[in-house]
């Protein structure tokens, strides 16, 4: 009979430790996006592409350029820099979107990873899979990759003015806050690990 009711206590458990799996997935998959953002990141600097985009519309900026209106619009703000003036005055607008693709990509797929914390988040939180104990984790997460977005502008404004190229202090930090994001994400995730 005691064979019975422990086997009975085990299934019970089984499923409570497995409930966290999904979570553990989700964490490794943002770890992994945000490995690729890191690699994106790194491309946009290579190819001189970081200062194409000179504002920042977190929500406007999801689309790129539909118009030829639209590109010559921003093919004009970039004119507008000194990256423009003392490096790439030879740019055509076509010169010019081989440039814009790449820092574009890197913002959106921002946007795209704080979507991918959102839902899920939402989603566990509906599905009861998230504990108070684990909220200070997830919520500390959620502003480090917000505070991403903010360093990467701050990072870009500070080409924007004098400069041909960003400060590289502002992108040391930059890269500095995405590499203790991605630490912090794998930590969390291992944390939950049965």
């Amino acid at each position: 009979m005691s064979l019975t009711v422990q086997s009975a206590i085990n299934s019970l458990e089984a499923p409570a430790s497995d409930r966290l799996k999904p979570v553990r997935i989700w964490l490794y998959i943002l770890a992994a996006m945000i490995l690729l953002m890191v690699t994106i990141g790194g491309m946009t600097r290579l190819t001189d592409s970081g200062l194409s985009i000179t504002s920042w519309k977190p929500i406007s900026g999801m689309l790129p350029p539909l118009s030829v209106q639209d590109w010559q619009a921003e093919f004009e703000a970039y004119k507008q820099i000194p990256e423009f003036q003392q490096q790439n005055f030879w740019m055509d607008l076509e010169a010019f979107k081989s440039i814009f693709w790449w820092e574009w990509g890197h913002r959106f797929l921002g946007r795209v990873i704080g979507l991918a914390f959102a839902v899920p988040f939402v989603i566990f939180l509906f599905q009861r899979r998230l504990s108070w104990r684990l909220a200070p984790s997830l919520f500390t997460l959620f502003v480090l990759g917000g505070f991403q977005g903010f360093l990467g502008w701050w990072m870009v404004s500070s080409g924007l003015s004098e400069r041909v190229d960003v400060s590289q202090y502002r992108l040391a930090a930059h890269l500095s806050a995405a590499s203790i994001l991605f630490v912090a994400i794998v930590w969390v995730a291992v944390k939950l690990t049965p």
